[in-house]
Protein backbone atom coordinates (compact mmCIF):
# COMPACT_ATOMS: atom_id res chain seq x y z
CA UNK A 1 0.00 0.00 0.00
CA UNK A 2 1.34 3.72 -1.10
CA UNK A 3 2.62 5.54 2.01
CA UNK A 4 1.15 8.64 1.04
CA UNK A 5 -1.82 9.80 -1.24
CA UNK A 6 -3.52 12.51 -1.88
CA UNK A 7 -7.51 12.41 -2.46
CA UNK A 8 -10.78 15.43 -2.49
CA UNK A 9 -13.73 16.29 -1.01
CA UNK A 10 -15.65 13.81 1.01
CA UNK A 11 -15.82 10.86 -1.53
CA UNK A 12 -12.19 10.99 -1.09
CA UNK A 13 -12.34 10.76 2.86
CA UNK A 14 -14.49 8.18 2.61
CA UNK A 15 -12.29 6.06 0.05
CA UNK A 16 -9.17 6.37 2.20
CA UNK A 17 -10.90 5.31 5.51
CA UNK A 18 -12.25 2.20 3.47
CA UNK A 19 -9.13 1.71 2.67
CA UNK A 20 -7.43 1.67 6.44
CA UNK A 21 -5.73 4.90 6.05
CA UNK A 22 -5.06 8.13 8.06
CA UNK A 23 -6.41 11.05 7.26
CA UNK A 24 -4.83 14.27 7.33
CA UNK A 25 -7.99 16.91 6.69
CA UNK A 26 -6.95 20.25 4.76
CA UNK A 27 -9.60 23.22 4.93
CA UNK A 28 -7.42 26.53 4.48
CA UNK A 29 -10.51 29.15 4.82
CA UNK A 30 -11.05 27.54 7.47
CA UNK A 31 -11.76 24.90 9.03
CA UNK A 32 -8.54 23.57 9.58
CA UNK A 33 -6.44 26.77 10.07
CA UNK A 34 -9.43 27.61 12.58
CA UNK A 35 -8.45 24.37 14.91
CA UNK A 36 -4.68 24.76 14.43
CA UNK A 37 -4.84 28.42 15.61
CA UNK A 38 -6.69 27.18 18.82
CA UNK A 39 -4.50 24.45 19.24
CA UNK A 40 -1.61 26.88 19.33
CA UNK A 41 -3.55 28.94 21.63
CA UNK A 42 -3.94 26.02 24.46
CA UNK A 43 -7.40 24.13 23.50
CA UNK A 44 -7.25 20.31 24.51
CA UNK A 45 -9.48 18.55 22.28
CA UNK A 46 -10.44 19.47 18.70
CA UNK A 47 -13.70 18.20 16.31
CA UNK A 48 -15.73 18.93 13.32
CA UNK A 49 -19.06 18.38 12.93
CA UNK A 50 -21.10 19.06 10.25
CA UNK A 51 -24.48 21.66 9.82
CA UNK A 52 -27.22 20.75 11.11
CA UNK A 53 -30.36 19.95 8.33
CA UNK A 54 -27.89 18.60 5.96
CA UNK A 55 -28.99 15.25 3.76
CA UNK A 56 -25.30 14.09 3.77
CA UNK A 57 -24.35 10.31 4.24
CA UNK A 58 -22.35 9.24 6.98
CA UNK A 59 -22.37 12.24 9.13
CA UNK A 60 -23.83 12.53 12.58
CA UNK A 61 -23.18 15.45 14.67
CA UNK A 62 -25.24 14.92 17.16
CA UNK A 63 -23.00 11.70 17.82
CA UNK A 64 -20.03 14.35 17.66
CA UNK A 65 -21.62 16.71 20.39
CA UNK A 66 -21.67 13.46 22.73
CA UNK A 67 -18.48 12.60 22.58
CA UNK A 68 -16.83 15.62 22.55
CA UNK A 69 -18.76 16.14 25.82
CA UNK A 70 -17.65 13.13 27.06
CA UNK A 71 -13.87 14.19 26.46
CA UNK A 72 -14.18 17.94 28.14
CA UNK A 73 -16.24 15.55 31.42
CA UNK A 74 -12.74 13.22 31.26
CA UNK A 75 -10.66 16.52 30.95
CA UNK A 76 -13.05 18.94 32.92
CA UNK A 77 -12.92 21.32 30.20
CA UNK A 78 -15.71 23.62 28.76
CA UNK A 79 -17.17 23.26 24.88
CA UNK A 80 -16.77 26.12 22.13
CA UNK A 81 -18.73 25.74 19.27
CA UNK A 82 -17.17 27.27 16.40
CA UNK A 83 -19.87 27.97 13.69
CA UNK A 84 -20.41 29.13 10.15
CA UNK A 85 -21.68 31.83 8.94
CA UNK A 86 -19.14 34.22 9.65
CA UNK A 87 -20.96 37.36 9.02
CA UNK A 88 -24.25 36.98 10.61
CA UNK A 89 -26.29 36.61 13.98
CA UNK A 90 -25.08 34.19 16.89
CA UNK A 91 -28.69 32.41 16.68
CA UNK A 92 -27.93 32.05 12.95
CA UNK A 93 -24.87 29.80 14.17
CA UNK A 94 -26.60 28.32 16.86
CA UNK A 95 -29.11 27.18 14.62
CA UNK A 96 -26.58 25.32 12.20
CA UNK A 97 -25.18 24.05 15.52
CA UNK A 98 -28.22 22.90 17.02
CA UNK A 99 -27.61 18.52 16.61
CA UNK A 100 -24.55 19.38 17.97
CA UNK A 101 -25.44 21.25 21.30
CA UNK A 102 -28.59 18.69 21.55
CA UNK A 103 -25.33 16.27 21.59
CA UNK A 104 -24.24 18.05 24.27
CA UNK A 105 -27.23 18.31 26.51
CA UNK A 106 -27.77 14.54 26.30
CA UNK A 107 -24.70 14.64 28.22
CA UNK A 108 -25.57 17.35 30.58
CA UNK A 109 -23.45 19.68 28.95
CA UNK A 110 -23.62 23.15 27.25
CA UNK A 111 -21.50 25.12 25.40
CA UNK A 112 -19.37 27.92 26.82
CA UNK A 113 -19.48 30.04 23.49
CA UNK A 114 -20.88 29.88 19.99
CA UNK A 115 -18.11 31.59 17.56
CA UNK A 116 -17.44 32.14 13.69
CA UNK A 117 -14.79 30.17 11.90
CA UNK A 118 -12.72 32.99 11.18
CA UNK A 119 -9.20 31.23 10.85
CA UNK A 120 -6.37 32.38 12.33
CA UNK A 121 -8.64 35.25 14.11
CA UNK A 122 -10.90 32.80 16.17
CA UNK A 123 -7.81 32.52 18.46
CA UNK A 124 -7.68 35.88 19.74
CA UNK A 125 -11.73 35.99 20.94
CA UNK A 126 -11.52 34.08 23.95
CA UNK A 127 -9.26 32.41 26.16
CA UNK A 128 -8.75 28.78 24.76
CA UNK A 129 -7.06 26.92 27.51
CA UNK A 130 -9.10 24.49 28.75
CA UNK A 131 -11.26 24.19 25.98
CA UNK A 132 -12.64 21.77 23.51
CA UNK A 133 -13.44 22.88 19.86
CA UNK A 134 -16.01 21.67 17.96
CA UNK A 135 -16.18 23.30 14.34
CA UNK A 136 -19.46 23.45 12.53
CA UNK A 137 -18.61 23.77 8.97
CA UNK A 138 -20.10 22.75 5.78
CA UNK A 139 -16.84 21.64 4.12
CA UNK A 140 -14.06 20.31 6.79
CA UNK A 141 -16.99 19.57 9.75
CA UNK A 142 -18.71 17.33 7.56
CA UNK A 143 -15.26 15.48 6.64
CA UNK A 144 -14.39 15.31 10.12
CA UNK A 145 -17.71 14.23 11.24
CA UNK A 146 -17.86 11.37 8.18
CA UNK A 147 -14.41 9.76 9.19
CA UNK A 148 -15.49 10.01 12.79
CA UNK A 149 -18.86 7.87 12.13
CA UNK A 150 -16.94 5.73 10.04
CA UNK A 151 -14.17 4.31 12.18
CA UNK A 152 -11.16 5.98 10.79
CA UNK A 153 -8.75 7.96 12.44
CA UNK A 154 -7.40 12.18 11.41
CA UNK A 155 -5.80 14.74 12.01
CA UNK A 156 -6.36 18.47 10.28
CA UNK A 157 -3.46 20.68 8.83
CA UNK A 158 -3.10 24.17 6.95
CA UNK A 159 -0.42 26.15 5.37
CA UNK A 160 -2.09 29.38 6.28
CA UNK A 161 -0.05 31.27 9.11
CA UNK A 162 -1.77 31.51 12.89
CA UNK A 163 -0.86 33.72 15.52
CA UNK A 164 2.70 33.14 16.35
CA UNK A 165 3.98 30.61 13.56
CA UNK A 166 4.38 31.89 9.81
CA UNK A 167 5.75 30.64 6.33
CA UNK A 168 6.31 27.39 6.40
CA UNK A 169 6.39 26.43 10.08
CA UNK A 170 2.10 25.89 10.23
CA UNK A 171 2.75 23.25 7.88
CA UNK A 172 5.43 21.47 9.04
CA UNK A 173 3.55 21.55 12.83
CA UNK A 174 0.63 19.72 10.55
CA UNK A 175 3.07 17.51 9.12
CA UNK A 176 4.46 16.42 11.83
CA UNK A 177 1.56 15.49 14.14
CA UNK A 178 0.33 13.80 10.98
CA UNK A 179 3.10 11.11 11.09
CA UNK A 180 3.13 11.17 15.07
CA UNK A 181 -0.25 10.26 14.84
CA UNK A 182 0.02 7.73 12.04
CA UNK A 183 2.80 5.68 12.95
CA UNK A 184 3.06 2.87 10.88
CA UNK A 185 -0.69 3.65 8.98
CA UNK A 186 -0.60 4.94 5.21
CA UNK A 187 -1.55 8.12 5.33
CA UNK A 188 -3.86 10.15 2.75
CA UNK A 189 -3.78 13.85 2.75
CA UNK A 190 -7.36 14.99 1.63
CA UNK A 191 -8.39 18.76 0.44
CA UNK A 192 -11.90 19.40 1.55
CA UNK A 193 -13.21 20.97 -1.58
CA UNK A 194 -11.97 20.21 -4.83
CA UNK A 195 -13.26 23.57 -5.55
CA UNK A 196 -10.96 25.29 -3.80
CA UNK A 197 -7.60 26.15 -5.46
CA UNK A 198 -6.17 26.83 -1.66
CA UNK A 199 -7.08 23.35 -0.75
CA UNK A 200 -6.04 21.54 -3.79
CA UNK A 201 -2.98 23.25 -3.87
CA UNK A 202 -2.25 23.01 0.04
CA UNK A 203 -2.59 19.28 0.39
CA UNK A 204 0.31 19.02 -2.82
CA UNK A 205 2.56 21.97 -1.14
CA UNK A 206 2.32 18.83 2.17
CA UNK A 207 2.59 15.97 0.11
CA UNK A 208 5.76 17.46 -1.15
CA UNK A 209 7.41 18.66 2.82
CA UNK A 210 6.00 14.89 3.50
CA UNK A 211 8.47 13.27 1.09
CA UNK A 212 11.36 15.52 0.85
CA UNK A 213 11.93 14.66 4.84
CA UNK A 214 11.30 18.20 5.92
CA UNK A 215 10.49 17.84 9.39
CA UNK A 216 13.83 15.58 10.02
Amino acid sequence: MERLKIAYNLSGAVAAVQEGRFIVLVDVIDMSTTLETVREAGACGFWGAAPSGKELPYVNPYLIGRAAAREAKQKAAKLIVIAEPRGVSNEEREKNAAAVLAGFKAEEMTTEKILPNLGAETARLIDWRNKIAVAVTAAGGVIFDAVFQLGGSLTTATVARTIKMKGAEPSLQGIKRAFFMAGTTPITLVAASSNAMEDVLAVHYLAQLMISGAIN
